[in-house]
């Protein structure tokens, strides 16, 4: 496809999607799990404490995940609960593999209400020549600080068994732990069935200050895990950007999520951060991203806020309700992705700097241009600045994917001017009957031959066509994509799918912009494309098997922050 920086936008939003799920769904407690959907869990990450300001991410869940048993049950459908069932006992199995603990027995006596995970740094030893090592960090809050240490012994019991050689240390008064492999690993004392459970290659551990145990993959992360905790001033938790997101996001959370947009990419590798980047964009105003993750009975809700970078400031916006739902009802049912809202030149102007060059509208308009052999550079000077209205771009399924352009005849651009710009890129413009409305084609005529010995032919190519539907002038990359607009006026339409029958309860407020993505249509063609999403989604499974469509609010923004919301719906069978 030739809608590549559409998707490098969606692949990274789907990304911290995924982050955002496996941080906040499956982690659901309270004595009366239902609760969870008005009041939330804890309010606050404390672990954040540990982490460094320069994290690339951190996911907090807030609250013990022993209880989204008891939340998925009474979500689920009887016919469905065998496999539920399965899925826990999927999850604490992995915890045994990897870890080597037994939720059940070594896990939940003593775990409190909040497990964090970081990703501290991108690489470890900061030498590119050797790859990437990152630096992860997963801390645990205790409510049962002896049966903690006990587990942790255990644990080490079960290492030193392996045949691996344990190293303590103390840091700052803190004791660490943690092993290499030995040449003849041995098992003197363990059980084959313990041993094949003990999967990490290396780990480390620390028990801080009877509140927290602290797992990392080197142990390094684990001395800059507590300098950073002695010296309070250098931790995320202490951030000015961070702690003015926590305090006007709404608290009833269940889950956090925070990424450093350009630490984040380098983590993700350079190959994409280089692709998500724009050429422009070598000051970007917006470098953080956080989101508060509340629940709702048919999914998550994400209010998300992205913070300005250092040193810059965002344009005050407030947020006004663009006439969304009209121009979504055009839209076929099977539509696999559309952003609507208003005035794309000077939204795509405002990305120009945003968090990581990455812009769904600028990237959906790039994509749209290049399905039309339009020159994206001519356009963004000669056709982008008469966008000034609502508009909605779509994107419909078939071999070859069909873009959707539509604006209102009242605020669209003249759609002569635009006619005649699409001369000047050698597009011939002509127009067709169709019953009692006019079709506008645009085509581009080429000479060939089928083989060297056949005669010379003219073969013309359908680029684009463009026509007025309920008020609406509607711009398709295919005739066969316009005939399902035409065709959406009697048959279900977008804004019949089950992912806006809830919008009006969950968005906080009418946003100036919205966005649908139909995850489980695309993600196979996102997971293609950048292959880090396969191991985003491997690693979020079950979760992931169950996400079905996301809607993205955007509202308005202060100086220091733009804030939204995304609601991804979980559904049994996707």
């Amino acid at each position: 496809m030739k809608s590549r920086t559409f998707y490098s936008a969606i692949a990274l939003v789907a990304g911290l999607l995924v982050l955002v799920g496996v941080a906040g769904f499956w982690g659901l407690t309270s004595q009366n799990p239902r609760a969870l959907l008005t009041q939330g869990g804890q309010t606050v990450p404390t672990a954040a404490q540990f982490v460094p300001r320069q994290a690339p991410m951190m996911a907090a869940l807030l609250a013990r995940p022993d209880r989204v048993w008891q939340l998925r049950q009474l979500l689920t459908p009887a016919n469905r609960r065998f496999v539920a069932r399965q899925e826990w006992q999927a999850l604490k199995q992995s915890l045994e593999t990897t870890v080597g603990w037994a939720y059940d027995t070594d896990v939940r006596p003593w775990l409190g209400s909040e497990v964090t995970f970081a990703v501290t740094t991108p690489d470890l030893d900061h030498d590119e020549t050797n790859g990437l090592q990152a630096g992860y960090l997963a801390l645990l809050s205790c409510r049962d600080v002896e049966a903690a240490r006990e587990a942790l012994h255990v644990l080490w019991q079960q290492r030193a068994a392996q045949g691996r050689k344990l190293i303590f240390e103390t840091v700052s008064g803190i004791p660490l732990i943690y092993d290499q492999a030995a040449n003849r690993p041995q098992s003197r004392g363990l059980r084959s069935s313990q041993a094949e459970t003990v999967g990490l290659e290396a780990l480390t551990s620390a028990l801080v200050g009877d509140r927290y145990v602290l797992l990392a993959n080197d142990p390094r992360v684990l001395r800059q895990a507590i300098a950073t905790y002695q010296a309070p001033d250098v931790s995320l938790a202490r951030a000015a950007n961070y702690r003015t997101a926590i305090a006007t996001l709404p608290p009833q959370r269940i889950g956090w999520v925070y990424a450093n947009g350009p630490r984040l990419l380098a983590w993700l590798g350079k190959e994409d951060q280089a692709e998500l980047s724009l050429a422009d964009a070598d000051e970007p105003t917006a470098n953080f991203l956080f989101l508060s993750l509340r629940a709702f009975s048919e999914g998550l809700l994400g209010d998300t806020a992205i913070a300005a970078a250092p040193g810059q400031t965002f344009a005050v916006n407030q947020p006004h309700a663009a006439a969304l739902t009209t121009a979504l009802d055009l839209l076929p049912e099977s539509t696999l992705f559309a952003t609507t809202g208003s005035d794309l030149a000077q939204r795509v102007a405002a990305s120009q700097r945003s968090l990581g060059g990455v812009s769904v509208a600028q990237r959906s308009f790039r994509a749209l241009l290049e399905s039309l052999s339009l020159s994206p550079d001519a356009a963004s000077t000669e056709l982008l600045p008469t966008l000034l209205g609502d508009y909605t771009l779509g994107l419909l399924p078939g071999t070859t994917p069909t873009w959707l352009f539509l604006t209102p005849l009242t605020e669209g651009p003249s759609w002569s001017a635009v006619d005649e710009f699409a001369k000047t890129q050698g597009i011939n413009v002509s127009q067709v009957p169709l019953g009692d409305r006019t079709l506008t084609t645009w085509t581009r005529v080429g000479v060939t031959r089928s083989n060297a010995q056949s005669p010379l032919s003219i073969t013309t190519q359908v680029v684009g066509v463009h026509t007025v539907v309920q008020g609406y002038q509607v711009l398709a990359t295919s005739l066969a994509g316009l005939e399902q607009v035409l065709q959406s006026m009697t048959t279900p339409s977008l804004l019949t799918q089950p992912a806006f029958e809830q919008l009006p309860e969950q968005f906080a407020q009418p946003g100036e912009a919205l966005t649908y993505v139909n995850w489980p249509a695309l993600a196979p063609t996102l997971i293609e494309q950048f292959p880090w999403l396969q191991a985003i989604t491997a690693a979020g499974q079950p979760l992931t098997g169950h996400i079905g469509a996301i809607t993205i609010s955007d509202y308005g923004s202060s100086e220091s922050l733009q804030q939204g919301s995304v609601a991804v719906r979980l559904v049994e069978d996707p």
